[in-house]
């Protein structure tokens, strides 16, 4: 099987896994990855799903989001609708 549909097919399985989740637990998901140091293509197919699925949820995650990827610098939470740094 060709590398980019087994990357395709990945993304569709972390879509259909963030889809379900309630808020709290995208977020404790966001949170597993900062200062993570690990770079490889899954995860980088990863964290372009989860800032997907981020950008499309009812509270502002302003605060993780820039157009070229995710500020995974600081753990946050939600509060009041919205990200905050923890």
């Amino acid at each position: 099987m060709d590398y980019e549909v087994l990357l395709q097919e990945q993304a569709l399985l972390f879509k259909s896994e963030f889809t379900r989740l309630p808020d709290e637990e995208l977020v404790a998901r966001f949170n597993k990855q900062v200062r993570c140091l690990g770079r490889n293509t899954i995860r980088k197919v990863y964290l372009e799903v989860l800032r997907a699925e981020l950008s499309k949820r009812n509270f502002d995650s302003s605060i993780v989001l820039n157009k070229c990827g995710l500020r995974l610098h600081h753990k946050v939470k939600l509060q009041n609708q919205r990200l905050v740094y923890a």
